[in-house]
């Protein structure tokens, strides 16, 4: 079995563990490296230590929301640049409407499709890796 190319280092945040392994097995077949994180607070930590590529988070999580994760990343120099994507059961418009005021790049409702979710990390990674490109 020959090894896919490493597509790139995604981080998932959401506090239910089913979503962290539908979401991680989804990704870890399509060449992503994957670290799941259940909660707002050990995001953060795991950030710190190694910085992902891109950045799946839930809103509803206890203690830190997914709101305020992004918002502390935003104001840091070292993680402003780190695509965030919102993965949430709020589908109110002003739901979607604070995730881009705090930062986010996307917002994606669940129940997701799978084919939806790889389009748009796609979609931002390449954006992300072209910005690189273009600073360097």
């Amino acid at each position: 079995m020959k090894t896919k190319p490493n597509k790139g280092n995604i981080l998932i945040v959401d506090d239910t563990p089913a979503n962290l392994k539908v979401l991680t097995s989804m990704l870890t077949a399509q060449g992503y490296q994957v670290r799941p994180a259940i909660n707002g607070q050990l995001a953060l930590k795991a950030i710190q230590e190694a910085a992902p590529d891109l950045i799946l988070l839930d809103i509803v999580m206890p203690e830190i929301d997914g709101y305020e994760v992004c918002q502390r990343l935003k104001a840091d120099e070292q993680t402003r640049d780190i695509p965030v994507i919102f993965i949430s059961a709020r589908g109110e418009t002003e739901d979607k409407v604070k995730a881009f005021a705090v930062g986010g790049v996307d917002y994606i409702t669940k129940p997701f499709q799978g084919e939806e979710v790889l389009a748009r990390i796609n979609a931002h990674l390449t954006i992300r890796n072209l910005q690189k490109s273009l600073q360097e």
